[in-house]
């Protein structure tokens, strides 16, 4: 499945979008069913949505199917990100990709805007980069788990755009949760693709990430060029952290590309799976 958050008259919606182009209420769809994508995470009840929408939806349960799509959700309880787990992108910071854990920070809330909104490059910092990722949304409470479980935590996938102070960094590593924390620094969507949805495209060590600046692809590579693949990644942070429903995990990025007022930079996962578009400001 497919599930976005789109502003139905004057109020937002979490809707599945269906292969016939229809976008279904998922509160309208499910019984009791919550109407925003975080509440429907909190529920657990993914495998019942899937089952309502395999019987079939009445157009009386859909919205109009160009409702403006919103960011996915505004208030998780943490976002993860990972840094330098490709080594080309490890290369391009003068560093080398750690071997023997992953580097890791959090980034607040207020970082995050949804798809088509700008990214706004604060003044008086230097250059600022954006950096494609895969993200990883987690579907229910996951604490201490083992590789091999990991990813039966996760709901879905998406696409992430995220952005850095590069010439703040450079002063001083630590600087990093500094230089990941101004407003608009995360962007994510439109989309989030369940995890079911993701495969059926292909092993996800086999999906590409790309991060393109004006319609050029900058750098890509896929998942197995993480140096920590999306399981390791989980579950080494979750022996020190519970994650929980609708947290996102940020795998890191194969290329981060320099981004001025003007620009339009671009996730892309896959050929076709999923790609999120964000002019800067």
């Amino acid at each position: 499945m497919r599930i976005r958050t789109v502003q139905s008259a004057d109020e937002q919606v979490a809707c599945v979008a269906l292969a016939d182009g229809r976008l279904a209420r998922i509160d309208r769809v499910l019984t009791h069913g919550p109407s925003d994508l975080l509440s429907l995470l909190a529920s657990e009840r993914l495998g019942e949505l899937a089952t309502a929408i395999a019987v079939g939806v009445r157009d009386e349960d859909c919205v109009n199917a160009d409702a403006p799509v919103s960011v996915p959700w505004t208030r998780p309880r943490k976002i993860l990100g990972i840094g330098l787990n490709y080594g080309a992108h490890a290369g391009d910071l003068g560093e080398q990709a750690p071997r023997s854990s992953p580097a890791s920070f959090l980034k607040g809330d207020h970082t995050i805007v949804g798809p088509g909104q700008p990214i706004i490059v604060p003044p008086g910092i230097g250059k600022v980069t954006s950096e494609a990722e895969l993200g990883l949304v987690i579907g229910r409470t996951c604490y201490q788990v083992d590789v091999d479980e990991a990813m039966s935590y996760v709901a879905g996938v998406v696409p992430v755009l995220d952005q850095t102070a590069e010439a703040v960094l450079l002063e001083n590593p630590r600087y990093l949760t500094r230089v990941k924390n101004y407003p608009t620094f995360f962007a994510f969507g439109p989309d989030l693709i369940t995890l079911d949805e993701a495969l059926a495209h292909g092993p996800l060590e086999d999906l590409r990430v790309a991060t393109v600046h004006n319609d050029v692809v900058h750098r890509e590579d896929t998942v197995s060029g993480m140096t920590f693949s999306p399981a390791e990644l989980l579950s080494f942070h979750s022996q020190v952290m519970p994650f929980y429903p609708g947290d996102i995990l940020s795998t890191g990025t194969p290329g981060a590309v320099g981004i001025s007022s003007g620009d339009v930079v671009r996730c892309e996962l896959g050929d076709e799976l999923a790609s999120l578009t964000n002019p800067v400001q």
